[in-house]
This record gives structure tokens, sequence and C-alpha cells, in this order.
């Protein structure tokens, strides 16, 4: 007879991998950490090769063991989607993992998307960095992720500009003659990066002098006066905190969706539909958003648009040469932030003609062509690789 993976066994094994243990696993279902132990020791006997082995005190998985790990999940999600249509058993569970960033205006949002979609569905949360989540959506525990776009490799679906502004405690300044104090989430973090770039950018010295690995900790080291954070801007300041104007305002950071194979895709559009929609209304005008007396933070330097404009085609009506860098960065203006061209700076021209210079560029395939230039910054070539990427919708209808 062809051997067979019992079903209750799998369970046991992802909830060992979820909670982080024999022992969280046992409580977690409910069973004595002997039976969870001896579901283990099945799977094992039936596969033929160890699915876990000691490391120190702890217990880790095997090769073995995470392939089947792997198998595990897939093979649970179809059998509880199989019960719940045929059976008419529990509700299904929808897990939705979120960075920390923006988490209290994203969570309801998401919530309340998801239960129009499948009103019968509980949804549960999952809050983390955001490369742990798209590991969590591969892993097909995680079923959707909304997350920093640049903290991970891949770009699934793309939802817009988180918006962020520098807060610091009421009263708080810098102290004289030294680095600004900076608090910030431990690397790898994108708007720590972010943070440092724009300082850097104008001339400003700045230290990170707390490092905590998640967001309460940067709120708390902020409260206490230990320097300034750049978080997100979501309307409200967070409490304690209010925000700082004496440093150079930062783009928005741009946000990213995952969705795990065979998700519902009426409830992952439905989401991204709802966290796009977010994004636009937290998205306000910069500062500068009327400032004609120079460039925007972000714009091109002179030498990247030298390379830039020997390969942007001028045609006999237009884009005209004189408005021609004006427009450009406007595009990358629009790429970076992730914003609407619609809430396009000022300084840019009217949001209508650069999203019309846009559509000539992109169906000449000069963003693509543009990023075979070796003189690129490593953020110009991630804006233009926006741009690139958005080179085949430009045709849809209602585009900017």
């Amino acid at each position: 007879m062809r051997a067979v993976f019992d079903i209750i066994a799998l369970r046991t094994l992802v909830a060992v991998a979820d909670e982080g243990g024999f022992h969280r696993a046992a409580e977690s279902l409910a069973l004595s950490q002997s039976a969870v132990s001896q579901h283990v020791r099945r799977l094992e006997k039936t596969l033929g090769r160890p699915v876990v082995e000691r490391a120190g005190r702890a217990t880790r998985f095997t090769a073995a063991g995470n392939l089947l790990l792997d198998e595990a999940r897939w093979i649970l999600s179809v059998h509880d989607e199989a019960a719940r249509r045929l059976l008419g058993s529990e509700p299904a569970t929808i897990v939705i993992g979120s960075a920390e960033h923006a988490a209290d205006r994203i969570l309801p949002r998401i919530t309340a998307a998801v239960q129009e979609t499948l009103p019968r569905s509980e949804v549960r949360f999952r809050i983390d960095r955001s490369a742990r989540l798209v590991e969590a959506v591969d892993r097909r525990s995680v079923d959707l992720a909304v997350y920093v776009t640049e903290a991970v490799s891949i770009e699934a679906m793309h939802l817009g500009g988180l918006p962020l502004k520098w807060y610091a405690a009421p009263g708080w300044t810098p102290p004289r003659a030294a680095a600004l104090p900076l608090v910030a989430i431990e690397e790898p973090c994108a708007v720590r990066r972010q943070a440092l770039d724009v300082l850097s950018a104008h001339g400003i010295q700045a230290s990170v002098v707390c490092d905590a690995a998640y967001l309460a900790g940067v709120l708390d080291a902020a409260r206490a006066g230990l320097g300034v954070a750049l978080l997100a801007a979501t309307g409200r300041g967070p409490d304690g905190l209010v925000e700082y104007t004496d440093l150079p305002p930062s783009p928005a950071i741009r946000m990213s969706a995952h969705a795990r194979a065979g998700a519902d895709p009426a409830m992952v559009m439905r989401v991204v539909e709802t966290i796009r929609s977010l994004l636009v209304e937290l998205d306000v005008p910069r500062p500068h958003a009327t400032d004609e007396s120079g460039p925007t933070p972000g714009d091109l330097s002179d030498a990247e648009w030298a390379s830039v404009e020997a390969l942007l085609p001028v045609g006999e009506r237009g884009p005209y040469p004189e408005g021609l860098r004006k427009q450009f960065d406007g595009v990358m203006w629009r790429f970076r932030t992730g914003s609407s061209w619609r809430n396009m700076p000022d300084h840019y021209g009217a949001w209508q003609t650069v999203h019309h210079r846009f559509r000539q560029w992109a169906l000449a395939g000069t963003f693509e062509n543009l990023m075979t230039t070796k003189t690129m910054s490593p953020g110009l070539l991630a804006t233009l690789s926006s741009a690139a990427s958005a080179e085949l919708e430009i045709r849809k209808p209602g585009e900017g």
C-alpha cells in the first residue's frame, strides 16, 4: 500500500513551525507535548527521513522537514477549502500580513475589504518586518502581505506611496555642534535608509543613537527625547510626538502587496484597491509643492540629467527641449513617491502636461532604454524600473 501522510499530523507540523516549538504548538492545539512529538515521529516514519533535529536546547527543521512543511501548508489549504465548500464547515480564516508603518490606518480598511468579498471569513493579522511577511506568503502561512517595497527584492503589486514626516518629542531641539540624533528601526529598514539619505543629500550629518527592533521602540525613544524619527504621516501624529519641521521633507516610500498563490483573486484586488485609495488620501502636498525657486529634493543631478537628456526622444511637435528636464523630474517624482499625477507639485508644471510627456516617452520605450545607462544612481534606477513597469498600463482608461 502506498504511504499516506496523516492530515492531523501535518496540521501539527505546521503548528510547530508557526508557534515556534513543540510546547507552544501543544498549547495552541490543546494537545500534550508528547502527542505533538508522536505526530511528528509519524510523519518522519512515513517520509523515511528526520523532519526536525536538535540545535542546542531548541529544535529546527531539517531540509526534508522544510520541504514537507511547504507541502503540508498546501495540502491543508486545499483540504480546508474543500471542507468549507462541501461540508459547510467553519468559515475560512484569511491571514493578512502588514508592515508596522501606518498599520493603524491600514488594518481597519483591510478588514472591511476582506469581509466585503468573503463575508463568512474571519480575518487574522500578522504585523512584522516586510521581508518576513513576503517569506510568510511564499510559505503559504500568510494570504496577502502589505509591505514596504524597498525592503525586499520583489514588487508584486504596486500600491502607492506612504507619506513620511519627521517627528520628535514636544519642545525637542537637537544638540549644538553635534550630529543630528536619529532614532530608527534596526537594519535592514528602508525607512531608516531613506531618513539617512535625505539628511545626507542636504549636507546634514546624522547619527543613529537608538536602534529598535520594532516601531514601538522607535516611538518610545523619540518620546524620551533621544532624537528625531522619520515616521508614516497618517493624518495624526503618534501620541506624545509632534511634527518636527526644521528638517528637509522626505519623499513618500513605496508600498506593495504580495499574494499567496491560490488566494481568492477578488479579495486580493479589493484589498489592493482599498489600500491604493488610502494612500492617495494620506498623500498631502509637501511644503515645497509651490516652490518655484529651485529643484525638489530627489530631482536629477546635473550629471544624471546629462545622461538622460541624450536618450529622450524629441519630435517635431514635442516634447520641447526647454521643458524636458522639469517634465522628466515630474515623471520621476510620480514614480519615486507613488503619488497620483494630480498631486504633483506645481514646480513641475501642469500634471496633465507631465503625464502626456510620460505617455510619449513610454510609447517610445524610453524608460527601458534608460535603465541600461551605467551612470544612473541606484535610487534613480529603482524609479526608472517603476516607470518602465507602468509602460504596459498607459493605455488603460482613467490612467493618472
